[in-house]
């Protein structure tokens, strides 16, 4: 009886859990965009974004320092499954720190 309890709730535990979010995108032909890559490095594997944007989160002083600012890089890209993709990469200085995917017309 002690089993089954144990194992139901390891079953309950498994199914409540968040799911791992990966900061990776397998774009066709089996590249990935990652977290922790540069701006160079993406360019290299999917081009010129088709919108960049930057984003200043905080407060700035006037004085160069109190914000820190974010740069949204925005594709149309083939994903190595299922079609095209509305990408979106988050860059912190010159390094990935967020991808967000969304398949087009879903």
């Amino acid at each position: 009886m002690l089993k089954l309890i144990s194992l139901l709730f390891l079953l309950i535990a498994a199914l409540n859990s968040t799911p791992v979010e990966s900061c990776a995108f397998r774009i066709e032909g089996g590249d990935l965009i990652r977290c922790g890559m540069t701006k160079i490095e993406v360019q290299r594997k999917i081009g010129n974004p088709e919108l960049r944007d930057r984003q200043t989160i905080g407060v700035d002083t006037g004085y160069g320092r109190g914000g820190q600012s974010a740069e949204a890089w925005s594709y149309v890209v083939r994903g190595d499954i299922g079609g095209e993709y509305y990408l979106t990469v988050m860059f912190s200085g010159n390094k990935v720190v967020d991808i967000e995917s969304k398949q087009v017309d879903r």
